[in-house]
């Protein structure tokens, strides 16, 4: 039976994980709103609270409710008007005028027209300004055409010289480091999610790791702005990458290395997805819905098969949920949200890499590729001392990211389940031998018959070793059946 669990946010704590939930859901709400709106402004305040009042919905915990009495503070705060301080000798324009009031000021704008007035140039003034073929504007006019002729006949020559004739190969070189500075970019984030999403390694680990990857290659260009680099620059980088052999006869030559890990990426389900074509809002949009289907599925297989364990629907629930949330994070799938509310979410799912884009990314079907088991189709099983029993064996769940479930059978119509879960906190470790020591990778759950055995499981050499009550004799050994 699964334990009794106190669920805490910051310093509150909460009895039940639905409380909790709707904690976290109103203040991951209430942080995307805030990102996106001043709600200081009465004006965007009256905004968000129209759309909340359309969705009511929208908040569910004590968060949500003091969030929504401060904007109504924001709203009702009455607005300080500044007054303009104009100049004494400019008329008023923020207060209209009577037709009197106008009427009697007309005859001060003409006699105020008429004041500033000019004077009329005198016949000396006229004089001067008509002598225009003075000695100085002569030189002036000598000096302009002297210049326009010069231009005429040094321009062509200054062009032609200034041409680039390889600008082609300029070109060439420049396209060439942008695509391998973009290859490296993606890479970089799929291999950041692998090592976060599904290894479980920390940001700074996760970061670290992705990083090291690259030195595959000649030259780390993934954080690299190439659009501002210089010709020069570009030069330089571009026989680096020729003399380090990255580049051939202008295409590229991928390290060996590299290959392997974008096999792995693949088996992961992190590679190779395409665009739906669909831009802007509405593919927001339709990415997060496209996620709450494929986790509302992933949610009722996960507890289904573990009904097949023989454990209470609450306990199922519990146990789905917790592999929900180490495999996505944000678990929506049950959530009534705005557009607002979806864009925030989009936003987390595609910084972890499972909205890629704009599709979800699926999680592969390969157990090893989440360091899960994948049981030979004849399998042993072995309690402590008791002899080793042969199973048939064959995968039932359809998304092992955080577990993994099959179906064994004997040879005398005795049927059963096994379960291996990736949730090991990779804190506690089993003395093999006395030089060898290993990592508990998670819970197992194993049902045959009308027994049920469950506990710790381990990689042992070439066995998966069973750790229950302190003990760790009991094993499941691959049988490779060499025939077929």
């Amino acid at each position: 039976m699964a334990q009794v669990k106190k669920y805490k946010l910051g310093e509150l704590e909460f009895e039940t994980e639905q409380e909790y939930r709707e904690a976290a859901g109103d203040l991951k709400r209430i942080k995307g709103l805030m990102a996106k709106y001043d709600v200081s402004n009465p004006e965007q305040a009256r905004k968000i609270l129209s759309s909340i009042k359309a969705h009511p919905e929208t908040f569910r915990s004590p968060y949500g409710r003091k969030f929504v009495e401060k904007l109504e503070k924001t709203v009702s705060r009455p607005v300080t008007v500044t007054p303009i301080t104009e100049d004494p000798g400019q008329v008023s324009r923020s207060v209209p005028a009577s037709s009197d009031t106008l009427s009697k000021k007309q005859p001060d704008k003409k006699e105020k027209r008429k004041k500033e007035k000019p004077p009329k140039a005198s016949s000396d003034a006229k004089k001067e300004k008509l002598q225009i073929f003075t000695i100085r504007n002569f030189i002036i006019g000598i000096i302009i055409v002297a210049g326009i002729v010069i231009f005429s006949l040094f321009a062509p020559r200054l062009f032609s010289l200034n041409s680039n004739p390889t600008d082609s190969s300029s070109v060439v070189k420049r396209n060439m480091v942008t695509a391998y500075a973009k290859n490296q970019a993606d890479l970089k984030a799929q291999l950041y999610t692998y090592y976060f999403n599904i290894v479980g390694e920390t940001e700074d680990e996760a970061k670290k790791d992705s990083e090291e990857e690259l030195k595959a290659y000649v030259l780390d260009l993934s954080e690299q702005s190439i659009s501002t680099m210089t010709e020069n620059e570009i030069t330089e980088t571009y026989d680096q990458l020729v003399e380090g052999g990255d580049i051939q006869n202008n295409s590229f030559v991928e390290p060996s290395s590299i290959t392997v890990l974008k096999e792995k990426l693949l088996a992961a389900g992190l590679a190779n997805k395409s665009s739906n074509n669909v831009e802007g809002e509405t593919a927001v949009i339709a990415a997060v819905n496209s996620m709450m289907d494929y986790q509302e599925r992933i949610f009722y297989a996960l507890s289904h098969n573990y009904s097949l364990l023989g454990y209470s629907e609450e306990d199922c629930e519990e146990y789905a949920t917790e592999d929900m949330t180490a495999m996505f994070g944000d678990v929506i799938f049950n959530f009534t949200m705005s557009e607002e509310e979806k864009q925030v979410y989009y936003e987390s799912f595609l910084k972890k890499g499972l909205i890629k884009d704009n599709q979800v990314v699926r999680f592969s079907t390969d157990p090893t590729a989440y360091n899960l088991p994948d049981l030979t189709p004849v399998i042993e099983v072995a309690f402590s001392d008791a002899s080793a029993e042969s199973y048939h064996s064959s995968m039932i769940n359809y998304t092992p990211a955080a577990s993994v479930f099959y179906e064994i059978h004997s040879d005398k119509d005795e049927t059963g389940y096994i379960c291996f879960r990736n949730n090991g906190d990779k804190s506690q470790y089993i003395q093999i031998d006395e030089e060898t020591s290993v990592t508990a990778q998670g819970d197992f759950f194993i049902v045959i018959g009308k027994n049920s055995y469950t506990g710790k499981w381990f990689y042992n050499k070439q066995d998966i070793g069973l750790f229950m009550n302190g003990n760790q004799d009991s094993k499941i050994s691959y049988v490779y059946d060499l025939t077929y």
